[in-house]
């Protein structure tokens, strides 16, 4: 799964991108932010599909950037295992300029 290194949002705008589910395999996306760490919401969320059906494993995920106010945030992604093992690591920069 690629993700861009820098994006730019207006406030009130959000970022939406499908990250690795491996939930199910021990694995968690931990993330930190960086620099103007108030300039955004960030979270990952599953994205459980329609019809789930028993047994199927990990669901999708999604991470979710919301811009809040201007600034630039550095996002730091680790999908990790309990122990530090990491599987899957990406950095962004936010550019979060004033809407309008």
């Amino acid at each position: 799964m690629a993700l861009p290194s820098e994006i730019t949002l207006a406030v009130g705008e959000h970022f939406r991108a499908p990250i690795t589910g491996a939930g199910s395999q021990g694995y968690r996306w931990l993330t930190e932010v960086t620099v103007d760490a108030a300039s955004v919401a960030v979270r990952t969320v599953g994205v459980p599909p329609p019809d789930p059906s028993p047994g199927q494993g990990s669901y999708p995920r999604e991470l979710q950037i919301d811009a809040l106010e201007p600034g630039v945030a550095v996002v730091d992604l680790a999908l990790t295992r309990v122990g530090g093992e990491v599987r899957e690591r990406h950095v962004v920069t936010v550019r979060v300029v004033a809407a309008g």
